[in-house]
């Protein structure tokens, strides 16, 4: 027995010892799968709740649909079919995500496996009808069954009967025939894998000159970008640095000036498919607070009612579509990340597109909005639940709507918020126009934050807040544009609105640097996402704005950027909009194309992993335009008739709406939308403090068929050069600061962060190792090699280890042949 036993070991130690250490093979699907006829044969959509005797069908603990709606697979041949791969999803134009079946699931012949909603997050509508597909690996349609709307019963499962029909089958009997009786706990449970396209996966590299708004000087002529899973992992200007391992990483050239993304603290998102509202002041006289212009006549009409009829769920309850436009709206114009949409979250929109202030993005989400604020009029106001998050360290934001407007109320509402203790680091304070000296000096005391937003201010009262006064208490400043009704339609536009009254009203007190910062730093730093976003620098997220180099200065060039201009916006690494080309190259054919006036861009929204996400935007379109004619028998048929005759339905549109009418769905572009000019150009409120005409002074630009400006900018290979310090007029050098006090920056190598100390740069001093990002570590490299079938040190181990083996094998031998 050992002498048989003994050459049999030997072999196996030389076999363990020539297989690479590498993971197991994948099993693959053929292509005769395609012709295995799995079929669907039953599915729940209304189990009972706990509290109505229901019963918890996958063993969970949990019940009712949340959990216990499911889809059961049977597979009716004489064949075991590998279904590892293929689909299962709900209406395959909308309605929940798809699910991917897990590898290797195995259903040998006349076998049913169950999935469940608790692992495929496939919710079944009730109201709304839906369709169960099965698709296989490559998309086919193997299998599908649809249900009409109020159709389901509690209990009762849809299946397929002997002859091969579909109806109500009776009780559910997952796992098991339908004509059978079901015990608890006899099925087999599927796993199935929702995609994770909203998140961006991969490497990738981007280069142009890159303004890192780390300091006015972190400007990067030759800048490049490296980009992984959705981080920044290295940003360096000129070659490519020696520890970095580029090999198959793609490179896209944007031949244009990188930003970071821009972010918007004062919005109302929820409205943002309407346009400039149209109004004449009453009596001629100008508004002075913010409780008075919602009893303007037209305001009605034109904005609150076409906002109920457009989100309510028993009217045309697009709110979810009207979300995604105006996500798309803010992100042609760069904006990565918006505040201000609806209180609660919604499944197809919250993790794509711009980033939501208020919902889930780093753990630093305790942010609280109060828009219509009792804070600001009521004394009795109780904020402890603000103040105890404030003192604890784990509020991030307060955004508080005070003093919009011109009279003592407006400015009493300050002093009231101040006098409850209301005034913190977190104090987000959206307007602040009637606050002067004192007032800022109170808000810079606590590093409180203002947004300024002087377009709306300027349609609504005549008048806007004061930010060089802010800027001489050193408070920090945030640019923001409200809404449509009454403002640009994101940041970048609203830039066009700041300059402008910075040139003509406070004779050029901000640099172009600190416009900018107020869209992209100083946001990021007023809600403590610093450590995220607002800047371009090592491990921060790959939000970014591109732009074509129109102007010599950087910041300039975002200033003077317009629609056209725009070439390149990403989110947390993902393409979502830009130039065509940069889309095809980052994207491939995963993109959708957009006309503006005389120009085209491409747009991305479609994302197999969010719920209704095979909308395209040109559907969005379609379905809201239609919704925004208001016209009484296209609502009827919609949705009246649900609850009206045709006579009460218009009836009731007679008595509290008679003056609902058609609204055009607002452009997403600036640039060609005639009306918006127009509305500027005649509001007296506007025109107020003297004409402003942003159209001939910022978009008055002509383009070729392209969409390129005429006139661009070629930065040089070179950074900017810091000049040498001044001569103080004795012979010594005038002692100039290195930095401003805060500033960030990398340092050459790419590795260290250096932060601005008492005006001089104090940086880390880490060693580059890092890992399989692109960085090499040689010890690192070397354990690698060991694992490498193709690395020299490999076969060189290999046959140390199998002279050791035969070594050892042959003495071992030799004892037991040992008398």
């Amino acid at each position: 027995m050992r002498g048989r036993l003994l050459p049999l070991l030997l072999c196996a130690l030389m076999l363990a010892a020539l297989t690479p250490l590498s993971p197991s093979s994948v099993a693959h699907v053929s292509g005769d799968a395609v012709h295995d006829h799995i079929i669907i044969s039953e599915i729940l959509v209304s189990p009972s709740g706990e509290d109505y005797n229901g019963t918890d069908w996958n063993g969970d603990g949990k019940f009712g649909s949340s959990s216990d709606q499911f889809i059961e697979l049977w597979n009716p041949t004489d064949a075991t079919v590998n279904i590892g791969g293929w689909w299962l999803d709900d209406d395959p134009n909308g309605g929940s995500p798809p699910c991917s079946i897990g590898w290797n699931t195995n259903i040998t012949p006349d076998e049913r496996i169950v999935f469940y909603r608790d692992k495929t997050g496939i919710e079944f509508s009730y109201f709304d009808g839906d369709t169960i597909q099965l698709s296989n690996q490559y998309d086919a349609v193997m299998d599908s069954f649809s249900f009409a709307e109020l159709d389901s019963d509690y209990d009762v499962s849809y299946g397929r009967f002997s002859d091969g029909s579909w109806g109500k089958v009776g009780s559910p009997t997952p796992g098991l025939a339908n004509d059978q009786e079901w015990p608890q706990g006899t099925q087999r449970q599927g796993s199935c894998y929702t995609p994770r396209d909203h998140m961006h996966e991969g490497s990738y590299v981007l280069t142009g000159r890159v303004v890192t708004m780390t300091s006015e000087q972190g400007v990067l002529n030759d800048g490049h970008i490296y980009v992984v899973d959705g981080t920044i992992v290295a940003v360096w200007s000129g070659p490519t640095p020696s520890h970095l391992n580029l090999e198959g990483v793609p490179v896209y050239e944007t031949e244009g000036t990188i930003f970071p993304g821009l972010i918007d603290l004062h919005n109302h998102y929820h409205y943002n498919y309407l346009p400039l509202w149209d109004y004449t002041p009453q009596n001629g006289q100008f508004y002075t607070n913010r409780y008075q212009w919602k009893d303007n006549s037209n305001y009605k009409p034109e904005v609150s009612w076409p906002k109920v009829f457009m989100l309510q769920g028993d009217r045309w309850g697009l709110s979810d579509e009207a979300v995604k436009y105006a996500e798309v709206r803010s992100i042609v114009g760069g904006t990565t990340a918006i505040q201000g949409g609806p209180s609660s979250s919604g499944d197809s929109w919250d993790s794509i597109l711009a980033r939501n202030v208020e919902h889930y993005n780093f753990g630093e989400d305790n942010m609280k909005t109060c828009a219509v604020c009792d804070a600001a009029y009521d004394p009795d106001y109780d904020g402890s639940h603000l103040i105890e998050d404030h003192e604890d360290g784990s509020l991030d934001g307060w955004f508080v709507h005070v003093a919009e407007g011109v009279d003592g109320s407006s400015l009493n509402e300050f002093q009231l918020l101040k006098d409850q203790g209301l005034l913190f680091r977190e104090t987000v304070l959206i307007h602040g126009v009637p606050l002067r000296e004192s007032e800022f000096a109170d808000m810079a005391a606590v590093d409180a934050t203002l947004v300024w937003s002087p377009m709306s201010n300027m349609l609504l009262y005549g008048d806007t807040a004061h930010p060089d006064l802010a800027k001489d208490a050193g408070l920090r400043i945030t640019l923001a544009p409200d809404w449509g009704p009454s403002g640009a339609k994101n940041p970048l536009h609203e830039l066009k609105m700041a300059d402008w009254w910075n040139q003509n009203k406070m004779g050029g007190t901000f640099s172009d640097y600190e416009l900018v910062q107020m869209v992209t730093s100083n946001p990021a730093d007023a809600i403590k996402w610093n450590n995220y976003v607002g800047r371009i620098q090592n491990g921060l997220e790959a939000d970014f704005l591109v732009v074509d180099n129109i102007a010599e200065d950087p910041y300039r060039t975002m200033i003077e950027a317009i629609d056209p201009d725009i070439r390149l916006v990403t989110v947390g690494g993902l393409a979502v909009f830009g130039d065509v080309d940069m889309m095809q190259a980052i994207n491939g054919e995963d993109h959708e194309l957009v006309n503006g006036d005389g120009f085209q861009k491409a747009v991305d929204i479609t994302y197999d992993s969010m719920e209704d996400g095979a909308q395209s935007f040109s559907s969005l379109e379609e379905t809201l335009t239609k919704a925004m004619r208001y016209d009484r028998q296209e609502m009827f048929d919609e949705w009246g008739k649900n609850t009206r005759t045709w006579e009460e339905f218009n009836a009731w549109l007679d008595q509290s709406y008679s003056t609902l009418g058609e609204i055009p769905l607002d452009p997403i572009f600036t640039y060609g939308d005639d009306r918006y000019f127009d509305v500027l150009n005649r509001s007296s409120p506007f025109n107020s403090k003297g004409t402003i005409d942003l159209y001939t002074r910022y978009y008055d630009v002509d383009f070729d068929a392209n969409g390129n400006r005429s006139e661009t900018f070629t930065p040089p290979d070179t950074d900017p050069v810091i000049p040498d310090p001044p001569d103080d007029g004795n012979g010594g050098e005038v002692v100039v600061a290195q930095c401003n006090e805060g500033d960030t920056k990398l340092t050459d190598e790419g590795c260290n962060t250096c932060v601005c100390v008492e005006e001089e740069w104090v940086c880390t001093e880490m060693a580059c190792v890092q890992d399989d990002t692109g960085f090499t570590d040689p010890e690192s490299d070397l354990f690698s090699s060991l694992l490498d079938p193709t690395s020299p040190v490999y076969w060189i181990m290999m046959f140390v280890a199998l002279t050791v083996i035969l070594g050892s094998a042959a003495s071992l031998w030799m004892l037991v042949r040992k008398p």
